[in-house]
């Protein structure tokens, strides 16, 4: 028989529980802005996506002093501030966690070497089994986060120590942007102790004014400046708000493509170099008419020359622009796509292509990637085994461009086509998809003034049809 004290926690990788929790804190995290709110969203959900009792998050401040932000169960809000802080070398077991920058794992506490500190906080909360995940933004630790167990010691499965780590990372970014909003409201709160304090300082200026007559005119323009430098500076931080927020939104995915291009990049240099050279090489007379390895230099270039496309249409894709100033040549933006999707589409699916040349709109070309990239996907998922996808762009009158893309999938039913542009709406099976593809395609036609129609019939396909106004 088992002994439940030494039991390996399991769960699945890819369980609805997990992606239920994942869910859940994403949608939480983008409800708020509150900083405090969003470490406590962070402790619950870290300790229900682990099935783990009690969670605790250290802020690491200054590089000696940690800040207990958040616990769970939660803490007391009136706890004074004092109680939340300490000192990092009084906690050998959290400063590992923030000099390796990677996991750290007590599997038994009553077995572990623990500072007086460490003890004296296990000892409260009745803790077990502890994990401790640190929170890394750009190669900094922002704090840690520790989850325990309260009932029994456990033996934390290498998934589960993944999954956290990984969760973790990401959820470094919503701190790291809730610290920045928190800067924000402190300065803003600042300003408006400055506004305050400059219109006292006004109104005992505009006494003295009253008693000296001859300074009025240069005191008003003072005062008149003044009120335009305060003016200026609000409106700065409404806009600095306001780029904060869409960069939450868009930081995960624009900085995961923008990496793997870069990263791709450097050894794509390495081989264009390598495939000049070779080239030169065998330009000399001993290997001028050597045709195998002609053949074999022109198979690298060829490579090296699908990579660079590739690369390329990551490039548009992750490119960052609030804007919607840019041509966007409507033909080049789908072949960029129909690129970076080959590897699911080769030797499954046929793409028949009739694009009408020079259709453009006006908008942002990084969204109207992720519009048609969205839609392809669709097509793609549509289809189990093998089957075919038509896209057909060309001019409605002098007003609208339409793109169409119809595939030979599964096909939707009628009573739920309503529904695909519904946020978090799918028909996927758990774990395949989040139902936010259409609703952000849906959101990025609006944007750009456009229509969205789709046509299905299950078992014989779906067309979708795009209306962009042409520029």
């Amino acid at each position: 028989m088992s002994n439940p004290e030494n039991e390996t926690h399991n769960s699945s990788p890819q369980s609805s529980q997990e992606i239920n929790a994942l869910i859940k804190i994403s949608q939480s995290i983008i409800s708020t802005l509150d900083y405090q709110e969003i470490l406590q969203i962070i402790s619950d959900g870290m300790a229900e996506l682990l099935g783990i009792e009690s969670a605790a998050i250290y802020l690491l401040q200054n590089g000696t002093d940690l800040y207990l932000g958040a616990t769970t169960p939660a803490l007391d809000k009136n706890m004074p501030d004092f109680l939340r802080r300490a000192k990092v070398d009084e906690h050998p077991h959290i400063v590992k966690p923030i000099q390796q920058k990677s996991p750290h794992v007590v599997e038994d506490t009553s077995l572990a070497q623990l500072s007086e500190a460490e003890r004296a906080v296990i000892e409260i909360r009745n803790l077990k089994s502890l994990l401790y995940f640190p929170f890394v933004q750009k190669g900094d630790v922002l704090g840690v986060l520790i989850l325990g167990t309260c009932n029994q010691t456990l033996k934390f499965s290498e998934h589960q120590i993944s999954l956290g780590q990984t969760v973790a990372n990401q959820l470094a970014v919503s701190i790291h942007n809730a610290l920045l909003v928190d800067d924000l409201k402190k300065y803003k709160n600042h300003l408006e102790d400055l506004v305050q304090e400059k219109t006292n300082s006004l109104d005992t200026a505009i006494e003295e004014l009253m008693a000296a007559n001859e300074d009025l005119f240069e005191k008003n323009e003072i005062i008149n400046n003044q009120n335009e430098e305060l003016k200026t500076a609000l409106q700065n931080l409404k806009d600095a708000q306001s780029q904060l927020i869409q960069s939450e939104k868009m930081a995960s995915l624009g900085t995961l493509t923008a990496g793997v291009a870069h990263e791709i990049n450097n050894p794509l240099n390495f081989l264009t170099g390598a495939s000049l050279g070779l080239e030169n090489y065998l330009e000399k007379e001993a290997h001028k008419d050597d045709e195998e390895l002609k053949l074999l230099v022109e198979s690298i270039q060829t490579g090296v020359e699908r990579i660079s496309n590739i690369v390329r249409g990551l490039n548009q894709f992750s490119r960052y622009n609030p804007d919607f100033n840019e041509e966007c040549q409507i033909s080049t933006i789908l072949e960029n796509c129909l690129i970076m999707m080959n590897n699911q589409i080769k030797d499954k699916i046929t793409v028949e292509k009739d694009f009408s040349t020079g259709l453009k709109t006006m908008g942002n070309v990084g969204k109207i990637h992720q519009l048609f990239m969205n839609l392809l996907l669709n097509s793609v998922h549509a289809i189990d085994n093998e089957g075919k996808i038509t896209i057909k762009t060309f001019p409605r009158g002098e007003k609208f461009a339409v793109i169409e893309i119809e595939d030979s999938g599964s096909g939707i039913d009628a009573n739920i086509i309503h529904k695909i542009t519904d946020p978090f709406f799918t028909t996927k099976a758990p774990g395949k998809g989040t139902g936010l593809g259409l609703s952000i395609s849906y959101n990025i036609i609006k944007e750009h003034k456009g229509q969205l129609k789709f046509e299905s019939e299950p078992g014989k396909g779906t067309k979708v049809q795009v209306l962009l106004p042409l520029r």
